[in-house]
């Protein structure tokens, strides 16, 4: 058992949208038709202006939800 709530928290993995693409084998419309949906707004981070980044494990459960 973790001695503090800070050791209780796992941190997330955001990837960018190549990486996305890659992992579900999608051309690069689709990733960004896909991470477009209203559904998947939560899933996205913005870095920067222009750059985004992927939280994958809750992207996965949203696209197990939705297809």
């Amino acid at each position: 058992m973790p001695a503090t709530k800070l050791q209780e928290r796992a941190r997330k993995k955001y990837v960018s949208v190549r990486d996305f693409q890659k992992q579900y084998s999608l051309s690069r419309s689709q990733a960004y038709k896909i991470l477009a949906m209203p559904e998947m707004q939560e899933v996205k981070m913005k870095a920067g202006e222009k750059l985004i980044r992927i939280d994958l494990d809750r992207a996965f459960e949203i696209m197990q939800q939705i297809f």
